[in-house]
């Protein structure tokens, strides 16, 4: 109905090779791009199409990439708390690593690190992106986890609650 299914390209393949009649099969199969070489290029690719790349091309950088959603997410949390809180987080440094380095000092050590000598809040990516248990499993609730992340961070690097450093924030909880 909508091609031919295995066994019936197999069976066209057989006797493109075999040929009835000996140079008028060679030609059929010469004229279609058979032969050796090209037949175990159709085997390897199991009769697909060549992979296709993203429409940015291979030169740019892929606008979706894991690495570039979770970096805006993250920075348009960090500057709305340091919209609203200018002085507490003044000299602040807050960075993005991969993943844990070593273990720091939070509540949530494989999800962010604090270290109040050096002023750095650290979160780390691949943890946080690779969190199990979102109740909706889509690209809105992974940002809203991101986002939870950050400010779970900045609320205890400042020793505050989440409902007193943004009130109504958590309302709907």
């Amino acid at each position: 109905m909508f091609g031919w299914d295995r066994s019936a390209r197999r069976a066209a393949r057989a006797e493109r090779a075999s040929g009835p009649g000996g140079a008028a099969g060679a030609g059929a199969t010469g004229a279609a791009g058979g032969g050796a070489g090209s037949r175990s290029a159709v085997s390897r690719r199991h009769d697909r199409r060549p992979q296709r790349s993203s429409m940015t091309g291979p030169t740019l950088p892929d606008p979706n990439s894991r690495f570039k959603r979770f970096e805006t997410d993250a920075r348009g949390v960090v500057e709305l708390l340091q919209a609203h809180f200018p002085e507490e987080l003044h000299g602040v440094n807050i960075g993005f690593q991969t993943a844990p380095a070593s273990l720091g000092e939070s509540k949530f050590p494989l999800l962010y690190s604090i270290d109040r000598k050096s002023n750095t809040i650290m979160m780390f990516r691949m943890p946080i992106q690779r969190a199990r248990g979102l109740h909706v499993n889509d690209d809105e609730h992974r940002r809203y986890f991101v986002q939870h992340c950050v400010y779970q961070a900045v609320c205890e690097y400042l020793g505050r609650e989440p409902w007193e450093l943004l009130p109504g924030r958590f309302e709907h909880y």
